[in-house]
């Protein structure tokens, strides 16, 4: 059983566009394969050398254990997100040409993940929606980079930081 569960070795650039998601399923490759193990003996930190490659073992080679490995990991392949440039990318998202409904449905529906939405008062909704529209509407793209930059921006820091 634990033949079909082997994953894959873990050989992806961290800085690429598609690392997150790499890393995320291949993780999750690797903890299907743990659990398919007899736990008595596992030797977590042996294993998890095992299924990376070379250069990225170099990122690991001075932890000690499996869970400070797996943290390493996940620092280089998960990137903390900007809640400010997600949340403008997924309202100016477009059906594109050829692009069904449900295809354009879903694609909103993953670049909702990274807008860390919470539960808010009217009043937070309706500053957060100026704040969106105000950027969305700026004729300077230049100003609008600038305030995308920002990981996280309420609407009175949108308003001092415009002036460039």
């Amino acid at each position: 059983m634990e033949c079909l569960l082997k994953p894959e070795r873990l050989d992806s650039d961290p800085y690429s566009s598609t690392a997150a998601q790499e890393w995320k399923h291949w993780f999750k490759t690797f903890e299907n394969f743990l659990g398919a193990l007899l736990q008595e003996i596992l030797d977590k930190l042996g294993l998890l050398i095992n299924f990376v490659s070379p250069k990225i073992y170099e990122a690991i080679s001075e932890c000690a254990t499996s869970e400070d490995a797996i943290s390493t990991l996940k620092s280089q392949y998960i990137k903390p997100t900007n809640e400010v440039f997600a949340g403008h990318h997924l309202a100016i998202c477009r059906q594109q040409v050829g692009e069904s409904l449900d295809e354009y449905f879903q694609a909103l529906k993953i670049l909702s993940k990274d807008c860390n939405f919470q539960a808010v008062t009217a009043a937070q909704y309706c500053a957060e929606s100026i704040r969106d529209a105000f950027i969305r509407g700026l004729q300077s793209s230049l100003i609008r980079l600038h305030l995308l930059e920002n990981k996280t921006l309420d609407l009175a820091t949108t308003l001092t930081r415009q002036e460039l």
